[in-house]
């Protein structure tokens, strides 16, 4: 099911002739509505520039979609509370909780009922088909959005030959981008001038997103496979490795502004000032180059962005990105139209109609076919250099969260003591040992066999990265 190559366009063919016998069958009313509900700054990449794929959905199937903007909940929250929803977004991370108290449907037998699949392969497959779309080894998502964190940098201080200079002096090294986390700490201190209001990091650190940027440190500090859990689910981040990524998470802190620790701040707070111009460095995904190569942007041409800083193995950077944001497409268990959905779901990623979701402007979805990197007008709305690095990281890029039923409270028990460390409340070493106590209570409330095969399905989803490392940079 997983490797089947579409073709361009005739998934959107296929799925609108499902729609049209549906109708003719009598199994679905003409001019049925579908609920979508996705949020707003995820509405064009939807329903496309001036509403032209929904006129175009619309005129085609003779169904009408009817668009609401979902508040800031998490999926989770929202699907609970609304049951006026055919489909929606989730993000990678929720689908394990999701599934396992019921709130999503399971697809797998929707793409057996129409004769669909989630290509995985060149040219145009799927990029992250068992990170972002699978469960169990079932499918509850469809991938509608890429989302590895990537690192970005003022590329017009990395080239001041003043800069460059010093530098050198100082640490004894030329002035290039970082290839670990300590290059990268030494990066933020180097460019640093807080007093002033430019700041070194400005990565997110609010209560609710703080994992999303511990995670990559961690998955750094040791040898291949340095997982959350052993094979007995018993915690790995009570350890060296786990402080180590703490301090490094930490450590940015005395470089950046002292809103981030504040609850909200997530990238909606430090991707504006980087794109103010008031820090060197942020992380996001590659959603953000679209924003930056932006001729209007007062940091265009300024930018560079460079794959996240990891491990160096025979002199060549190994990184280790993972999954954080992320929009999947997801119907509820309540939804009333779940074929409609399906359908829709899958014309709208279908390789012609995505281009035209992913490459409008005024959306923020990021590429998650293989396509999507080489087409023009993607390339042109996102910059081609900033593309290329994004697409060199995808073989390292780990699934998000920690792919348990439970994952909401595990990640919230992490980044509840990460706060804690971060507002001076309690050391590294404490965040990491009550986090792995709480992780303890939490995996032997669900059972602790039970998640030792869910963790244990999950690991194989992350990459095997030391067989071609990347060049160092």
């Amino acid at each position: 099911m997983l490797t089947t190559t579409a073709l361009a366009g005739t998934q959107a063919d296929h799925a609108v002739a499902a729609v049209k016998q549906l109708v003719a069958e009598g199994a679905l009313s003409a001019g049925a509505a579908l609920r979508l509900t996705v949020k707003q700054g995820n509405l064009a990449s939807f329903l496309g520039e001036d509403n032209q794929l929904k006129i175009e959905w619309e005129a085609a199937t003779g169904t009408v979609i009817d668009a609401r903007v979902m508040p800031q909940l998490a999926s989770r929250a929202f699907i609970r509370r609304d049951d006026a929803v055919d489909l929606t977004i989730a993000r990678s991370h929720e689908t394990p909780d999701l599934v396992s108290e019921g709130l999503v449907a399971p697809l797998t037998p929707l793409f057996e009922r129409f004769g669909f699949s989630l290509p995985d392969a060149p040219p145009d497959g799927y990029v992250h088909v068992r990170q972002q779309a699978l469960f169990n080894e079932q499918i509850v998502a469809i991938p509608a959005d890429g989302d590895s964190a990537l690192l970005y940098l003022r590329r017009d201080l990395m080239d001041d030959p003043a800069r460059q200079a010093s530098f050198q002096a100082r640490f004894g090294r030329a002035l290039a981008p970082p290839r670990t986390w300590a290059e990268y700490q030494a990066l933020v201190a180097f460019f640093d001038r807080s007093a002033e209001g430019f700041f070194g990091a400005l990565e997110p650190r609010d209560t609710l997103t703080g994992w999303m940027y511990w995670m990559p440190r961690f998955l750094a500090t040791a040898r291949p496979g340095q997982y959350l859990f052993d094979e007995s689910m018993r915690p790995a981040i009570d350890s060296p490795e786990g402080i180590a990524a703490t301090e490094s998470y930490l450590a940015t802190l005395a470089h950046s502004p002292a809103g981030v620790l504040k609850e909200g701040s997530d990238y909606s707070y430090t991707l504006p000032l980087f794109l103010a111009g008031k820090g060197f460095s942020t992380i996001i995904t590659v959603a953000a180059a679209k924003l930056a190569n932006n001729p209007a942007s007062q940091v265009f041409g300024k930018v560079m962005v460079v794959p996240m800083p990891g491990r160096v193995v025979a002199g060549r950077v190994v990184p280790h990105p993972t999954l954080i944001y992320g929009n999947n497409l997801v119907i509820p268990a309540r939804a009333q139209n779940k074929a409609l959905a399906f359908l829709f779901a899958m014309w709208l990623t279908d390789p012609d109609i995505s281009v035209r979701s992913v490459g409008g402007a005024g959306g923020f979805t990021d590429p998650y076919r293989y396509h999507h990197f080489d087409d023009p007008r993607i390339r042109a709305a996102y910059g081609g250099a900033f593309l290329d690095v994004a697409r060199a990281q995808l073989p390292y890029v780990a699934p998000a969260g920690t792919g348990l039923p439970g994952d909401a409270a595990y990640l919230k028990a992490l980044s509840e003591n990460l706060s804690l460390a971060a507002h001076g409340e309690q050391s590294a070493a404490e965040a990491m040992r009550k986090t792995a106590i709480e992780w303890e209570a939490i995996t032997e409330r669900l059972g602790r066999q039970a998640q030792i095969g869910h963790w244990l399905r999950f690991r194989a989803a992350f990459p095997v990265s030391t067989s071609t490392p990347m060049p160092a940079h």
